[in-house]
């Protein structure tokens, strides 16, 4: 069945990637961004875009109610949020105004216009630092940032929500995403930031000793399990979209020497605030659920990066 659906944040690294997904796969695609951190360039020319800063929907949800409503929409993707972990320690009543009161605005209003599922992009922040890894989504929930913590916040929200709405609801705990249209010039972006200083000859520069590990799963994978969620049709669920591999920033270095050629060593520097020693994820509820398993590995993932042709 052919959906109508809006993507917020659609004009995003993830959401620019999911917009043009939908589009091929023949579904009307619509999209809310302020382009504070997405790209024009990535609009694809089959979906409409509406240009708001969503943070105005808390005091007006009139404009989303009626764009919601006047474009027919069936199903929300909330993927629009303030995802620096840098900047939520710095200015957390932004982000927490950005990433909880805007997103509870957004939610009130796809129940009261009608909208059948609503999928949320929460994060493996909610985390913090893990006392026994892989972590399951059953594992205490302890956000050393004001990012996590907003993320947190707005899940808790949801399950509340459920109580008394008929809205279908589902979130997933994203790991550390890489992949084509990541900008090398936004926090988190490790892999575009790794590209983007061996192309410029720059020497590379790691926080901490480069022995803490992440989870990374291909944005080409976290589409497919995004496109899975139109099929769910449960109880308000919390799924990790993990690897299920935990790889070091310095192995992951590693992999760019190889490929890009690189003679230089890496400068390291002092850990930051609100980083994390390690991240692994079991993604066994959402194999049981959606049947979803990411496919790329990340050493695939860095070779398909380097090599692309439309960048």
């Amino acid at each position: 069945m052919k959906e109508n659906i809006l993507i917020t944040g659609g004009s995003g690294f993830i959401g620019s990637n999911l917009v043009d997904f939908f589009i091929k796969e023949g579904h009307k695609v619509f999209v809310i961004d302020d382009l504070s951190t997405g790209l024009e360039e990535n609009h694809n020319k089959k979906a409409s875009y509406f240009h708001y800063d969503i943070i105005n929907f808390i005091d007006d949800s009139k404009p989303i109610k009626d764009y919601i409503f006047n474009n027919r929409i069936s199903i929300v993707y909330h993927l629009a949020a303030s995802a620096d972990i840098f900047l939520s320690i710095n200015n957390p009543e932004k982000v927490y105004k950005i990433n909880l009161d805007a997103s509870i605005a957004i939610l009130n209003a796809c129940s009261q216009s009608n909208v059948k599922k609503f999928i949320f992009a929460s994060t493996s922040a909610v985390y913090g630092e893990p006392e026994m890894l892989p972590v399951s989504e059953d594992h205490k929930t302890n956000p050393i940032s004001p990012y996590g913590l907003t993320k947190l916040g707005f899940e808790q929200y949801m399950s509340f929500f459920e109580i008394n709405n008929d809205i279908k609801m589902l979130a997933f705990r994203f790991p550390n995403v890489y992949g084509y249209r990541q900008r090398p010039d936004l926090e988190g972006g490790v892999l575009a930031i790794f590209e983007d200083v061996i192309k410029k000859n720059e020497q590379i520069k790691i926080f901490g000793d480069g022995n803490q590990t992440r989870d990374w799963v291909d944005v080409k994978d976290i589409i497919i399990a995004l496109n899975l969620a139109l099929d769910y049709s449960g109880k308000f669920k919390i799924m990790n979209l993990g690897s299920g591999k935990k790889t070091s920033i310095n192995r992951l270095f590693n992999y760019f020497k190889s490929e890009m050629s690189y003679d230089k060593e890496p400068l390291y520097l002092d850990e930051r605030e609100g980083d994390i020693k390690h991240m692994v994820m079991d993604c066994n509820t959402v194999f049981k659920k959606l049947k979803w398993r990411p496919l790329i590995s990340l050493e695939v993932g860095v070779k398909s990066l380097v090599s692309r042709k439309d960048k």
